[in-house]
């Protein structure tokens, strides 16, 4: 029988009360996915604060088996959760989505601790996410839409479904078992969406893309050329000329991330990460790219 979202957050305030530890006698995983179908709950306090926050607290603490934790990934990546209602734009349907896709890094990180995906199985999730980050209609950060007044009008909160999607490739380029192939790929899929012509994106977006682009780097198997030729690609996203404003929008999303590149570059942990010579060659690629674009 599915909890009712009233008795589930009695449940989790319990939980969150005692540090988000796990029930004495519990088993994680019947709890995560009683909790699931609650995961899109356009209440910010249940979704966010309890749901997650108790979820990400049990993974990160590994009380769960591996086993498990594959059984939730699947579960994460269906159409009754990432995939649910996409296509959808303005609805709470994205919380679902963007949640599920922020519980993915959570999982990968144990298995780069502790391998338990089959290269296959990571493969799945590359495609998965790339689909998803591609076909997302609804890019809305945090939502200000109030909750029914009898929720007492709090605001719906975060939805940010593409920067819960970097953080899912972040973790997933920092896999070994990623080849340069797949990492190309995954850094095409983050300049397609660097490159969005609907919105231009005003809640850091652009420095969670970064983010998973340069962990790709810091795996050292990228070439010089494949860099560069992939910087390349985005001068012809900033000049197009029509339709308009959508040009507009794409043209000031790629110069916002493509800035948030050069600067990142520039930052000690960048050098720490990819190299002193790596980090000072992609500023230098990323000015020049800038310049190309002239567009300031």
């Amino acid at each position: 029988m599915r909890l009712s979202e009233r008795a589930l957050k009695d449940q989790l305030y319990e939980i969150a009360d005692n540090d988000f530890a796990l029930p004495e006698q519990a088993k994680a995983l019947p709890r995560a996915l009683e909790m699931l179908p609650h995961l899109g709950c356009p209440d910010a306090e249940l979704r966010d604060d309890l749901i997650y926050s108790t979820l990400a607290t049990w993974i990160l603490a590994d009380k769960f088996e591996d086993d498990d934790l594959k059984t939730l990934l699947r579960q994460l990546l269906t159409e009754e959760h990432l995939f649910y209602k996409l296509g959808e734009s303005e609805t709470d349907s994205v919380f679902m989505r963007s949640f599920s896709a922020l519980l993915v890094p959570l999982i990968l990180s144990r298995h780069r601790i502790r391998p338990f995906l089959m290269p296959y199985e990571l493969r799945e999730v590359k495609v998965k996410l790339l689909d998803y980050l591609e076909k997302e209609q609804d890019l809305r950060g945090f939502v200000l839409e109030e909750l029914d007044e009898d929720e007492a009008g709090e605001p719906k909160g975060w939805a940010h479904a593409v920067a819960h999607t970097a953080d899912a490739l972040d973790e997933l380029v920092q896999c070994k078992e990623m080849d340069n192939e797949e990492l190309l790929e995954i850094l095409n899929g983050i300049r397609q969406k660097a490159a969005e012509d609907k919105i231009v994106f005003v809640h850091l977006e652009d420095e969670r893309l970064v983010t998973p682009v340069i962990a790709a780097l810091g795996r050292k198997v990228l070439t010089p050329s494949d860099v560069q030729e992939w910087l390349a690609g985005f001068v012809p996203l900033a000049r197009q000329k029509e339709p308009f404003p959508d040009c507009y929008r794409q043209a000031q999303n790629v110069k916002n991330f493509l800035r948030s590149l050069y600067f990142r570059a520039h930052k000690p942990e960048t050098a720490e990460q990819i190299g002193e010579n790596s980090a000072n060659a992609l500023a230098n690629l990323v000015n020049q790219t800038l310049q190309e674009i002239a567009l300031f």
